[in-house]
């Protein structure tokens, strides 16, 4: 990771980092883990936190990559709502 790039991806208000797996049936799921802010400081919290093991595992299985990324940003977007500041 180059110093000067902040940890994880943008989305919405957040930082955001995921892994897609693709399993021996054909379909897909993920880890991911999410910080609230957009910032260079929000990517070193996220990156604490991926550090210490904070992801969680993505519940059920999709049929494509594309299909897990939408299902990451939904799943982010309803913790968020429901006060779960870290995963």
């Amino acid at each position: 990771m180059d110093e000067e790039e902040p940890f994880g991806v943008v989305f919405e208000d957040f930082r955001l980092i995921w892994v897609a797996e693709r399993l021996q049936d054909g379909k897909w799921t993920a880890r991911y883990c999410w910080h609230r802010g957009t910032s260079a400081e929000a990517g070193r919290a996220l990156q604490e936190d991926v550090l210490n093991g904070k992801s969680r595992r993505l519940l059920g299985q999709f049929e494509s990559e594309a299909d897990v990324i939408v299902a990451i940003r939904e799943a982010v977007l309803l913790e968020a709502k429901w006060g779960s500041a870290k995963p």
